[in-house]
This record gives C-alpha cells, structure tokens and sequence, in this order.
C-alpha cells in the first residue's frame, strides 16, 4: 500500500527507495536512449504477462441501478509502465532479454529514487497522484480469483487519486516470480487546469531521461566472447555513451585449490 508520508509508493517502504534496481534494454533501443536522453513508459498491452492488464481491459463494473455491466476498457488509456527489477543477476533474465543482433540486452543499473524522482520531474507539484512506483506482488490465479471477486469499484477508486489502479497493476501471476519486479507506473489524464493534454500516443509516454544522470553503470551480456564485448563497448562508447561498461561476470568460472588429504 502507499506509504504514508512520501506519495506513489506500492508495495514499498521509504527506506526501499535506495535499493539498487536492474533493466536490461536492447542494445539500438538502449542507443536511442543515449541519444535523445529520453525514455518511455508503455500501455499495459504491451507488456508480455496478458494477464497484467486484466484488471482494466477485461474488468466490467455491475451496476445495479441500470441493470447494465459497464466496461473499464477506457481506462486502461490512461495507464502507462515500465517493469525492472531488484535481481542483480538472473540467467533467466539474460536469456530472455538478451538475444543476438540489435536485440543484444544491455542492463543498467540505478535505484528506485533516482528512477522515481526522475519520473515525478515530468509533470509540476500539482500532479502527484499520477505517478507510481511500485513492488510486484505475486500470486496464484486462484488468488486473482478471490481478489476480484471481493472488490468493487468503489474499493478501487476511493479517494479519486488512482491508487487502487496502480495497487491492481503491481500484481502479476506467481510463475513471473524469477523476475522480482518493480514496476514505474504513469496515470495519463486529460487535465483542464492548469490545461494539460495527455502525454502518451500510440500505446507509448516518452519522456526525459539523462542516463548519465540516472544510470550508474552497463553490463554486457556474459554470454559474450571477448571480441564481441569489445566490439559492443566501443559502439556504445561512440554513440555517447559515458557510463562504466562491464561484462557481466555471471558465467565466470572459479579456480578452486582443494588439500591433497
């Protein structure tokens, strides 16, 4: 839940805020990064779990009153989130993220406040219910289940601040547990005053990010042969990227010297 004395936090306590967090880009998108010093959040259907938008793409509210189930579709335009997570190193991770080519994973580390604090910088002091930072909770489908089954959508929007939405967009079934998620989430709205269009189109909200001033370092894929990691460092290096960039030592093999008897 939302802790009480710093706005946006889901499944979080202040003192997580300087946790150390991992994404793993594909290397031209990560380049563009670079480049435009911008990053974008995305429409929950494009995130890979389609079960994770659930919530507001296939949710209906029954209202008694007209005898009629009105469909919470719209507002899932409004939603916008990029995943991370807090594992340092996970095979998985690299096999999943990390193909060949231009797809090539290239992981960044930070922390959850540098990526928060960063986000909230978007928008003025008056549009702090729109942003979110939140731990994934996971839980079995059954859960899911029961969850929905008790909620109605008075639980989900008390207050009008959007909590409850972005509580709802921090769950994710458990067989996504190996990623240890967390997750940036972005409310997009409408807003007459101060006016403010919406900031997202086409599935997508771009906003500035300076890497230099975000990221603390870039890991390499540890799958890579010497010469390939090189290769990658010096294209980085001259598409501006300025950050320490290291291979990931995952797949190092240990020299061990056991005693004779």
């Amino acid at each position: 839940m939302a802790a009480p004395n710093i706005r946006g936090l889901v499944n979080l306590t202040p003192d997580a805020l300087d946790l150390p967090i991992y994404r793993i880009y594909a290397l031209d998108r990560f380049k563009v990064l670079v480049a435009t010093a911008t990053d974008a959040l995305v429409h929950p259907t494009k995130w890979d779990d389609p079960f994770e938008n659930f919530m507001l793409a296939r949710t209906e509210v029954d209202d008694p009153t007209s005898g009629s189930r009105i469909p919470l579709k719209n507002l899932a335009d409004d939603w916008y989130g990029l995943c991370w997570s807090l594992t340092a190193e996970s095979d998985a991770m690299w096999r999943i993220y990390s193909s060949s080519g231009a797809s090539r994973g290239v992981k960044v580390r930070t922390t959850i406040r540098k990526l928060f604090d960063n986000l909230r910088a978007v928008g003025p002091p008056e549009w702090p219910q729109q942003f979110f930072v939140g731990r994934i909770r996971y839980v079995t489908e059954a859960e899911l289940d029961r969850l929905m089954a008790g909620l109605s959508f008075a639980d989900v929007a008390a207050g009008g601040q959007g909590t409850g939405f972005a509580e709802l967009l921090c769950l994710k079934r458990d067989t996504f547990i190996h990623e240890n998620e967390v997750r940036l989430i972005f409310q997009d709205m409408d807003l007459p005053d101060p006016r403010r269009p919406r900031l997202g189109a086409g599935g997508v909200m771009k906003y500035a990010l300076d890497p230099h001033a975000v990221f603390e370092e870039v890991v390499l894929d540890p799958r890579l042969d010497d010469t390939t990691f090189l290769a990658m460092q010096s294209d980085l290096q001259a598409a501006g990227c300025g950050l320490p960039i290291r291979k990931s030592s995952l797949y190092d093999v240990p020299h061990y010297v056991i005693r004779i008897e």
